[in-house]
């Protein structure tokens, strides 16, 4: 049974961090080398500094506990057991309301959610309500920590478990990064519950994407739209200068995951770096960026272990058919028919491709282009992605009615 839960981090957690933080050094920089190299050494410098000697977690500790409806949920999954797993449930007074699974990835986290939750609960006789359920997948947050073998179908498996504990049986899906590729293997796997789902990053597997050079033949011989050609020259970029952190992640996560654990700095600029270069001139304040990473920092598994659904997922050790699939696996599988797709392309994703190839996902009957937000879409421009989810469940929208009693009005 789910119980109630409160962030609770502990007086010597934070006297360890501000022990770190009193001794850290840093390394020269190249003059005026900005941000081409990685997070400059002022931007370092600032919110190091910050993090010491003004930034408040008890502050936000406490805004946490005060403004969300936090809970942990008991479930088990096989060949691992009973596991812990932190959700925000945030249910609306609606009784007709729409069961909504937000699954964050890397580096995000339930607090992606946060600003959603307010925008999706509240609906009226003109747009649908949702019953907002946020987990932080293991190794995330406040979840239990897994070990090796913890993959792509363990991950869909335990937020199924998530969702049916909560006593939703049938239910829809809105995810980015990780949580995209886990809302397809839920589609492929528990079709009957995953009724619908809506995505704002859909990264699909023609051989060519994974291999720049062939991409770049791609763009410069086959007849694509201007606008096509723009989309996969974003997508090549990213490929070849954007994209070195996730090699490293899904290949020796552990060299990294030192780094990571020791030094709350590197754990900073890790994650900074993607904050800054994944978003649409966001202007992240600074107590943004810490209260990101102090969830990383303070975390139950820690953080080196946020990272190992790279090398799980990027492993291809098992069939489709028994308990194993891999990234590959899933971005090369259609969703079952039966599973509606929608899609909404925000400008500054990392991976963006013909409108064409969409259908490679699934039945895709949604799919929007907006000239703003990046790739933390639900924190960036939450109203867009909120106003997106409605129409696509609502009355006039391709979803509607999708789970059965529950039209959200």
């Amino acid at each position: 049974m789910a119980r109630p839960f409160e962030v609770a981090v502990s007086d010597a957690q934070l006297d360890c961090l501000q022990q770190k933080l009193a001794t850290v050094t840093f390394p020269d920089e190249l003059d005026d080398a900005d941000w081409e190299m990685g997070v400059p050494l002022k931007e370092m410098r600032r919110l190091a500094t910050y993090w010491r000697d003004g930034f408040n977690w008890r502050q936000k500790e406490r805004e946490l506990n005060e403004n969300l409806t936090q809970f942990i949920v008991p479930i088990t999954v096989s060949g691992f057991g009973e596991l812990d797993i932190h959700c925000l449930h945030h249910t609306s007074p609606n009784a007709n309301a729409i069961p909504l699974l937000f699954i964050h990835g890397w580096p995000g986290s339930f607090l992606e959610a946060t600003k959603l939750i307010p925008l999706l609960t509240c609906g009226n006789e003109n747009r649908p309500a949702f019953n907002v359920v946020a987990p932080s997948l293991p190794n995330f947050g406040f979840s239990s920590a897994v070990k090796k073998g913890f993959g792509l179908v363990q991950y869909a498996e335990a937020m199924h478990a998530v969702m049916s504990a909560l006593g939703y049986h049938e239910y829809v899906i809105q995810g980015g990064d990780w949580g995209s590729i886990i809302a397809r293997v839920m589609a492929i796997r528990y079709p009957n519950h995953t009724k619908a789902v809506h995505l704002n990053f859909l990264p699909v597997t023609p051989s060519l994407l994974w291999n720049p050079l062939a991409l770049l033949r791609s763009i410069l011989t086959v007849p694509f739209s201007a606008k096509e050609r723009a989309h996969l020259m974003v997508t090549k970029d990213y490929l070849t200068q954007g994209d070195a952190y996730k090699r490293q992640q899904e290949t020796r996560p552990q060299t990294l995951g030192y780094a990571l654990h020791d030094s709350p700095v590197a754990l900073l600029a890790w994650i900074y770096d993607k904050l800054h270069s994944w978003t649409d001139n966001y202007a992240w304040t600074d107590d943004e960026i810490l209260t990101w990473v102090s969830l990383y920092y303070f975390s139950t598994a820690g953080p080196a272990a946020s990272i190992w659904i790279y090398y799980e997922a990027a492993r291809n050790d098992s069939s489709l058919s028994s308990s194993g699939m891999s990234t590959t696996d899933v971005l090369a599988k259609p969703t079952p028919g039966n599973v509606k797709l929608a899609v909404a392309h925000f400008k500054r994703e990392v991976i963006k491709l013909p409108t064409s190839w969409t259908g490679l996902a699934g039945v895709v009957v949604r799919a929007r282009e907006y000239d703003c937000g990046g790739h933390f879409a639900a924190w960036e421009v939450p109203k867009l992605l909120a106003s997106d989810l409605r129409s696509f469940l609502g009355k006039d929208g391709q979803a509607f009615k999708v789970v059965p009693g529950k039209n959200g009005y």
